[in-house]
């Protein structure tokens, strides 16, 4: 028989199929585990088991920095007092406790530079082939010696540490329990097809998937996953410089209530500060990217408590999730200079403000309509009709012929002599806008994602509204309507209501009051508008703390409350004060940002056919923070 999982059992079907249907050794220790962990922490308590209060305690532990020894003592301590307690004897046994669940990490060392890991066949290595970083930091620490004389002692600790949770287990235990299990079949089993986007099934870039790799789309137990990745500070000070990046992996089988879950949110990578890795994001991601080439290529024997049956897991990732800084870290593709945007590519319209001293990306009137009134009007926009079509795509095919002998370099480079450094950049300018090619590519599916890369919604709303906010209040260093933007439209000639005037005494330059300027009672309305709403409970913040009706100014309010005043307030306050030529704008931006973020959407076919482009918003989170990103 071609089965080689046969051939090991000979013509026996018998014995094949009942070891077939025995949980695996992995299922077996973690069932095992479990049942002994049930165990009450001591005769007639309810409220802790053994395995809940070793979890528990392991967590304090991290939280506030116990050491191992410390926790050691405390568990004696408690074993002591309650001898009854049935607690693990020392953190080794606690640990091992954890760690027979699978719910340990690695800890892989980097170098300090970001150019490698000391992983795989570099795991022996104590400097950086790259940069020559030695891979250990020199500690003194101050002791005691025998004759309670002061000593020091000189310890080696890893100059940079990466934290890895390992994939596969994780995805094996979301298969141990029946109800779970049934779960992650509900995009195949138990979704609507009513031809509206509701799930990240629904959208083209799956389908797509489903047909161009059938024995992937057969297995409807496969895993599809989001990638999502951002920085933070970890302190509660943020007078601390310090970002720690956590790579996040989220179940896209699962219901939209569910997948955005923090239970179900899959931790891979943890990477320390304190600054940001840059592109070498790459370098850390090479774990993760090893075991989903795995996944992929030969899967993972699981044992799925469902159907009783051992079968083999796969896995990939459809996209990624970022804001757009991130996205230049996980695509390769510059976010900066003249082809910042990654849509338009090559063809990106971008123009250089003098005054402002920045650049600036018009000309998004090509992807209207071609019949659209908006592309003969001159006087609203640049001066000039607008009848070029939609720029191009690159598709993941494209990337990689663009980027074919790219060689990556990550962290300190070796510098090289004057002319061989400008050489260098100059060939790589004149392939692509590219810093790198991305190790996505790794994958053997990732060419072919429709949707590689996608943008936080709510990244984006938070930079909107304070553009809005700053602009229509006048806000020192937040209004986008100021002198140097008049003299930017005095130099494209445009809009010439709006261009500086000298003032009387000729000295200086004096700017008209736009459409949207307001008075200081219409500020004051404005303001009041967010700081005399009551809103439900749990569904935002405490708007009105950030509201300063004496100086009628709105400022340090988060990313959630942007999200809240776009979608329901703003309407409100713009009513009010504003003219009907500048309120309903806005009222109808807030309106476009509701029907995003609906619970179903119409996936909108192409205006302008053009093959590998397609008009939608794949579904990037969802339950009670549902996100959706626009596809880049």
């Amino acid at each position: 028989m071609d089965d080689p999982y046969i051939t090991d059992f000979g013509d026996n079907l018998d014995e094949m199929l009942r070891r077939t249907n025995e949980p695996n050794v992995d299922a077996k220790n973690f069932y095992r585990h479990l049942e002994e962990g049930k165990q009450p922490l001591y005769p007639g308590c309810k409220n802790f088991s053994r395995l809940s209060f070793t979890i528990k305690m392991y967590s304090l532990k991290c939280l506030h920095g116990i050491s191992e020894a410390g926790l050691s003592d405390i568990l004696e301590l408690i074993k002591d007092a309650f001898p009854e307690a049935n607690i693990p004897l020392s953190f080794k046994a606690a640990k091992n406790t954890i760690k027979d669940l699978g719910l340990d990490y690695q800890k892989i060392h980097a170098c300090p530079n970001n150019c490698m890991l000391f992983w795989a066949e570099n795991e022996k290595e104590e400097a950086c082939k790259n940069c020559g970083a030695s891979r250990w930091t020199v500690v003194e620490k101050k002791g005691v010696g025998v004759d309670n004389n002061p000593k020091m002692s000189i310890h080696k600790v890893p100059a940079n540490v990466m934290r890895y949770f390992p994939l596969k287990p994780r995805l094996q235990r979301m298969f141990m329990s029946k109800e779970f299990s049934k779960l992650i079949l509900w995009h195949a089993k138990g979704r609507k097809r009513d031809g509206k986007l509701r799930h990240p099934a629904d959208a083209e870039a799956w389908k797509l998937m489903d047909v161009k790799y059938p024995h992937f789309s057969s297995e409807h137990r496969n895993i599809r996953l989001g990638l999502a990745a951002d920085g933070f500070n970890p302190f509660r000070t943020m007078n601390t410089t310090h970002t720690t990046w956590p790579i996040n992996l989220v179940n896209y089988n699962l219901p939209p209530w569910l997948c955005m879950k923090q239970e179900n949110l899959i931790l891979s990578t943890l990477i320390s500060g304190p600054q940001s890795p840059g592109n070498s994001i790459d370098v850390f991601m090479q774990p993760l990217i090893a075991e989903l080439k795995e996944l992929w290529d030969a899967g993972i024997q699981t044992y799925d408590a469902l159907t009783d049956q051992n079968f083999t897991l796969r896995a990939s990732v459809m996209w990624t999730i970022s804001d757009f800084p991130g996205l230049a870290m996980l695509s390769g593709w510059s976010t900066k200079g003249k082809l910042a945007c990654p849509v338009c590519n090559y063809e990106t319209s971008s123009m250089y403000l003098k005054h402002s001293r920045k650049l600036c990306y018009m000309d998004h009137r090509r992807f209207l309509n071609p019949e659209h009134p908006w592309r003969l009007d001159k006087r609203k926009f640049n001066g000039q009709t607008e009848m070029r079509g939609c720029p191009e795509t690159l598709s993941g095919t494209d990337i990689e012929e663009l980027l074919f002998g790219f060689v990556n370099q990550f962290g300190v480079k070796n510098k090289p002599k004057r002319g061989e450094k400008r050489k260098r950049k100059e060939t790589v300018k004149s392939k692509s806008p590219f810093k790198k090619k991305s190790i996505f590519f790794n994958l053997p599916y990732w060419k072919d994602n429709l949707c590689r890369h996608n943008l936080d919604v709510m990244h984006i709303e938070k930079n909107v509204c304070d553009n809005i906010i700053g602009t229509l209040l006048n806000i020192a260093g937040k209004s986008k309507d100021h002198l140097k933007a008049r003299l930017d439209m005095q130099e494209l000639g445009i809009r010439k209501v709006l261009h500086p005037i000298p003032s009387p005494d000729g000295k200086h330059l004096e700017i008209r009051a736009a459409i949207f300027d307001m008075t200081k009672t219409e500020k004051e309305i404005f303001c009041s508008v967010l700081k005399k709403t009551k809103l439900p409970y749990g569904s935002a913040s405490n708007i009105s703390r950030y509201v300063n009706l004496k100086e009628r100014k709105v400022s340090g309010y988060k990313s959630h409350d942007a999200h809240f005043v776009l979608h329901y307030l703003l309407q409100f306050a713009v009513k009010k004060t504003l003219k009907p030529a500048a309120a309903i704008p806005l009222i109808r931006l807030g309106a476009f940002l509701r029907g995003i973020w609906s619970k179903d959407g119409r996936i909108r076919k192409p205006q302008i056919p053009s093959p590998g482009r397609v008009f939608e918003y794949s579904i990037c989170w969802w339950g009670r923070n549902r996100h959706r990103g626009c596809r880049v």
